[in-house]
């Protein structure tokens, strides 16, 4: 009886989590790729530390409360450059769930080549462990829920980057093995295998006192969709960019700006034609 009232719990919360259980979607990427690409690693190549942190907030009206309230999400990364070839990171993600939240660990190395003035290519791979505190509450009335809140399940990212003067180009795959976490043998909490990828190329205009990049990001998670987006640079100190999420019809503003040599700040609203939520990103770095 336990494991048939698990399995009816199970399908319910896929079913009615299905648009607002979604792995966190981090707005401003443009030159700021490590999320959806271990292999991308600091765009700055006269630095070799970065140290960023994220916010994403999703706001919705009050009627679709029930079905879109999700909590902050907050993502921390570092990345160290050991050498010329070799560069280690980290990363920590707070995301919250209907009837669970997750602290995720990610750990990873990247192998860095490079030839000519400009040519560069990164492969990279991280360990990724996913912290799962399930509320059994909220899954409904268990007579006898199991005794762990925490269950904790694993998976692996894998990236590849390219590039050569203004051209970008990258492929990575997250989630490698679509881990999940299982009760009684069935599937709680699936994690969706995700596929991105990457292509930019960033013109420079006037001595690149003004730097003009259309820039694209394919991905798959459960479904495909694309953004596609225009970046302008000015004299190396704000960017503002534009992107559309097509099948959403998600219209994406962000502005980012260098504060003196180390620190860059930078802020992403997004809202759909066809979704009634809106999203608001905030990103702080520092590089050195």
């Amino acid at each position: 009886m336990r494991t048939f009232s698990l399995f009816i719990l199970i399908l319910f919360s896929a079913s009615a989590g299905l648009f607002a259980q979604n792995t966190l979607r981090p707005n401003i990427y443009f030159r700021n790729m490590h999320y959806y690409n271990t292999a991308a690693g600091i765009e700055d190549t006269s630095s070799r530390a970065s140290f960023g942190a994220y916010a994403k907030y999703k706001y919705v009206p009050a009627e679709n409360d029930e079905v879109w309230v999700k909590p902050v999400n907050l993502y921390f990364n570092h990345i160290y450059n050991l050498n010329a070839k070799n560069s280690v990171n980290a990363s920590y993600i707070y995301d919250g769930y209907s009837f669970y939240s997750r602290n995720i660990i990610y750990l990873g190395y990247t192998r860095m080549f490079r030839w000519g003035k400009s040519s560069r290519l990164n492969l990279g791979a991280r360990t990724v462990f996913n912290f799962n505190a399930i509320n059994w509450d909220k899954l409904g009335q268990i007579s006898s829920p199991p005794s762990a809140r925490l269950k904790l399940n694993a998976d692996l990212d894998l990236g590849i980057q390219y590039q050569v003067k203004g051209l970008t180009l990258g492929f990575a795959t997250k989630n490698l093995f679509a881990s999940s976490v299982k009760v009684n043998g069935l599937d709680l909490i699936k994690d969706q295998r995700e596929i991105y990828g990457n292509l930019s190329y960033n013109f420079g205009l006037f001595k690149r006192k003004v730097e003009l990049a259309p820039f694209f990001l394919f991905y798959k998670e459960r479904n495909w969709n694309v953004d596609a987006g225009l970046n302008l640079g000015l004299f190396q100190k704000v960017s503002v960019s534009y992107a559309m999420r097509i099948l959403e019809l998600r219209n994406i503003f962000a502005l980012r700006g260098n504060i003196g040599k180390h620190f860059q700040a930078g802020a992403s609203f997004d809202y759909s034609l066809i979704f009634s939520d809106y999203n608001m990103d905030l990103l702080v770095s520092y590089r050195f």
